[in-house]
């Protein structure tokens, strides 16, 4: 993440009533999930706030109470795709990977890995494949 992003996603500063009303949480629902540990505000004169990156958790932990989790397993999964996408950034932030969108409206693409070794040795370019079959992978032997 460039340092504009960076700055944006860590300095953009949310307040209680907005968090609230963005996302169906109770302000005192977001007081509790305070007490336990699970959000952090950023108190500044006295007035509740929250970063943007808090505000994309409560979401996500809204979401995942409206699926039928309990608040504990909600946040468990918070918490582990917090992690998925720290380890999908790290690993398209690698030069060698090309993504190509070929579909805008449909959100279809493909990621080029290029070359890699498969275990019996044979040898070849993995890509990725979105479409409207779904996601698929081809590996060109070379």
């Amino acid at each position: 993440m460039n340092s504009v992003w960076r700055s944006i996603y860590n300095d953009l500063k949310v307040g209680i009533g907005e968090v609230s009303s963005l996302t169906g949480v109770t302000q005192r629902q977001l007081r509790y999930w305070e007490e336990k540990g699970y959000i952090e505000p950023i108190e500044k004169d006295g007035i509740r706030k929250y970063t943007l990156g808090t505000l994309f958790r409560v979401a996500f932990i809204k979401e995942k109470l409206d699926q039928g989790y309990t608040l504990a397993s909600a946040v468990k999964k918070s918490k582990e795709n917090q992690v998925k996408i720290k380890l999908l950034r790290k690993l398209f932030s690698d030069p060698n990977y090309q993504i190509e969108v070929t579909n805008v409206d449909h959100e279809y693409g493909q990621v080029h890995f290029g070359k890699f070794q498969l275990i019996d040795g044979r040898q070849g370019d993995l890509t990725a494949i979105i479409d409207e079959d779904g996601t698929h992978y081809e590996f060109d032997e070379k």
